[in-house]
């Protein structure tokens, strides 16, 4: 393990050597993305997630690291989350391996101090699980769709069209004809519109929604720094749709939308991703990913009633390993006792009130 060092960074600032350096990294390596960023842990923190940062280092040099989310209130039984993290340099088997035992160490530092027992990660990377993680288990609940659709912008756009079904090429022009736009927004002033269009798809299609505060809080962070916008769907004076799309290093990212209730035979969703895509290339991204895919589309399966929609684009289904959990064997047997304790306690106290 010669060489190797982990370093907690605390709350790097983007713009010092370490914190490009970091960017950097998470914009290049395949198996991580935008929620490893600087930016997506400082619009974390703004929604009252707790972030620490641990950095691996070769020789002084940094290689890799993770950014690290909980939340308040864990009484020992709490999580931390490493949302496509950690990022090592996972094709190099004898790294990462060293690396992911140090993140593992530094983590069981802190452990008892954060009031966790188990640390979760979640890094882009395709069946099957590799070795190093053999002491991993899968968890029961994935940050990131596991599932998902990659479409690739690097051809002309003839030959992006060509890769669509009929379908999707139709609808693309049908919405051209009928005069719908898509506007651009890089400020939060556009939140309001969009907001209403994400509730009224959510009322109508039954998936939940954050609340408005949510993205208030978000939005401002990765506007300001380049990495979101917002498109809408506009056909005069009604908005059709609305899309916010999240440009990190080679990937493009749909990570929120949804359509109105109105003029939906204008086909306005079809443009509006088919601008969101153009966008994305503009941005020197080679990949758009609509975050949730369900290849077979089984009713009972997450995203199965827009799969339908997003295989109109073409693309390929694309399966990751899932999130995965380490447990911290000593904190679980101590919350186990703590909540045998407090349970011993809790009834105590209602014997001593129904005897009083």
């Amino acid at each position: 393990m010669s060489g190797l060092s982990v370093e907690d960074l605390g709350i790097l600032c983007p713009s010092s050597a370490v914190g490009e350096r970091w960017q950097e990294l998470t914009r290049t390596n395949p198996a991580s993305g935008f929620m490893q960023s600087l930016h997506w842990a400082e619009a974390k923190r703004r929604q009252g997630l707790t972030t620490f940062h641990l950095g691996l280092f070769e020789d002084g040099n940094l290689i890799g690291g993770a950014i690290f989310y909980s939340s308040g209130g864990r009484s020992g039984a709490g999580i931390v989350v490493a949302p496509e993290g950690p990022v090592l340099p996972w094709h190099n088997q004898r790294i990462a391996s060293q690396g992911l035992g140090l993140l593992i160490e530094a983590v069981r530092e802190r452990s008892q101090a954060l009031g966790v027992m188990t640390m979760r990660i979640e890094p882009r990377l395709a069946p099957p699980v590799p070795p190093v993680l053999r002491e991993f288990s899968r968890a029961p609940l994935d940050l990131v769709p596991r599932d998902t659709l990659y479409v690739d912008l690097c051809d002309d756009e003839s030959v992006q069209l060509g890769r669509m079904k009929e379908k999707g090429r139709y609808n693309i022009k049908l919405a051209q004809k009928h005069g719908v736009v898509i506007s651009e927004h890089s400020s939060p002033a556009s939140l309001n519109k969009f907001y209403d269009i994400l509730t009224e798809a959510g009322e109508r299609d039954a998936f939940a929604v954050e609340p408005q505060e949510f993205f208030e809080q978000m939005l401002p962070v990765l506007m300001q720094n380049g990495m979101a916008k917002i498109l809408l769907a506009e056909h005069g004076d009604d908005t059709l749709g609305a899309l916010l799309l999240i440009t990190h290093g080679a990937r493009a990212t749909y990570l929120y939308g949804g359509i109105s209730n109105d003029k939906r035979n204008l086909m306005g969703g079809y443009l509006l991703q088919w601008r969101a895509m153009q966008l994305a290339k503009q941005a020197g991204c080679t990949t758009y990913d609509f975050y949730g895919y369900a290849p077979f589309r089984a009713p009972e399966l997450a995203y199965s009633r827009f799969s339908q929609f997003k295989s109109q684009f073409g693309g390929n289904a694309i399966r990751w390993i899932g999130a995965q959990d380490y447990f911290f064997l000593d904190n679980v047997a101590d919350a186990f006792v703590k909540v045998v304790n407090e349970s011993d306690a809790g009834m105590r106290a209602r014997k001593e009130g129904v005897y009083a």
